[in-house]
């Protein structure tokens, strides 16, 4: 069999997005907005992958609150049986591993590439290259293989990976590090290490004997989706499932992950000053995202500005500022500081009477 046919894609699309708040709420999260054109971040990964994988051997998963929202996503483009519905969120072990179980049935040679949903990327041929080879590499051996990114800048938002040295360009993972500080995530840059892009590609065999070895708590889980993968049994399991991120479960212990630099551009555009970056800047650094909103300014620069059509926002002596205007929210934020958005999120969703503005939609007429 063309081993084209044994590669699939399990598409992780079951995060809220909170740092990207007001525009990205519990109810509609970042991977179904449109900031860099017309479509979708998941859309425009589901197309970068077509273009390489066949349909049918690209699969969504999600919590079932979103699943309505995929489906008017992508309407009869996508088949309905590879659409797997989450009980609950558990984060990316539990979803990688009842992905994996089911991809695995239909398809006892397949090599999964399990990748978030909401990413930015760039020279899709490289990438298509890139993903293609990392599938070979997990077809031809028994590791778990990821893909890392050269940074660019101290980014405290991301999560860094230090690596063997070594002329050969496939090195061994040696050490995670989540979030560190600007000066730490200078001392990685400059230890070479790469940003984590959250792009896992495995034989399911070896993913499952990973999670098996590394994190026994998931055993039961593993016995109880070999004998089956129903919606039943989805249920029961995720209520047993721990909360742990793939990460956590597998990649910080197991001796079998190695990874190469991409060769593409990437950002996980998870926070406003990653999407600032991403954007053609006007004068003075200021750029309007997606061509919404109306702004003038005076003595102002490296500003994102985010509003209404029909409401003019004036800037003046502003700096590195992220101005994010919805009709019941609006944000004003140090960019240099966008990634904290995620705790003031947290504030919100703790206080009874705040907690609409992020656990429900905004209106968009």
């Amino acid at each position: 069999m063309d081993k084209k046919m044994n590669h699939y894609i399990l598409i992780m699309c079951g995060g809220s997005g909170p740092r990207l708040w007001p525009l990205s709420r519990a109810t509609r999260p970042k991977q179904f907005l449109q900031l860099f054109g017309d479509n979708s971040l998941i859309k425009d990964t589901y197309n970068r992958f077509k273009k390489f994988i066949p349909v049918k051997n690209i699969f969504f998963i999600s919590h079932q609150k979103y699943l309505e929202e995929l489906k008017q996503e992508f309407g009869k483009s996508v088949p309905s049986q590879n659409y797997i519905s989450e009980p609950e969120k558990k984060n990316t072990a539990m979803a990688i591993l009842y992905g994996t179980t089911i991809i695995k049935k239909l398809n006892p040679n397949a090599v999964i590439s399990a990748v978030p949903s909401d990413h930015f990327i760039k020279q899709g041929s490289n990438f298509q290259k890139d993903l293609s080879k990392a599938a070979k590499i997990a077809t031809d051996t028994d590791n778990i293989v990821t893909i890392g990114i050269h940074p660019t800048y101290p980014n405290p938002g991301f999560g860094y990976i230090l690596h063997g040295s070594g002329k050969t360009e496939l090195q061994t993972v040696n050490r995670f590090v989540e979030k560190p500080s600007v000066i730490d995530a200078q001392i990685l840059i400059r230890k070479d290490a790469f940003w984590n892009s959250g792009m896992y590609t495995f034989r399911p065999d070896v993913l499952i004997q990973e999670l098996h070895t590394h994190s026994p708590e998931y055993r039961p889980i593993i016995d109880a989706l070999n004998i089956s993968t129903s919606v039943v049994t989805a249920r029961k399991i995720y209520k047993l499932s721990p909360t742990l991120a793939i990460d956590k479960a597998v990649s910080e212990k197991t001796k079998n992950l190695v990874i190469f630099k991409a060769s593409f551009d990437w950002s996980d555009v998870g926070e406003w000053n990653a999407i600032w970056q991403h954007l053609q800047p006007q004068p003075e650094g200021l750029s309007l995202l997606n061509n919404q909103g109306n702004y003038v300014s005076v003595n102002s620069k490296n500003c994102l500005v985010y509003g209404d059509k029909k409401k003019l926002t004036g800037l003046v002596g502003l700096n590195n500022l992220a101005i994010i205007d919805t009709p019941d929210s609006l944000l004003v934020c140090n960019l240099h500081d966008s990634f904290s958005v995620r705790e003031l999120v947290k504030k919100i969703v703790e206080d009874p009477k705040l907690k609409k503005y992020f656990l429900t939609n905004y209106d968009r007429k």
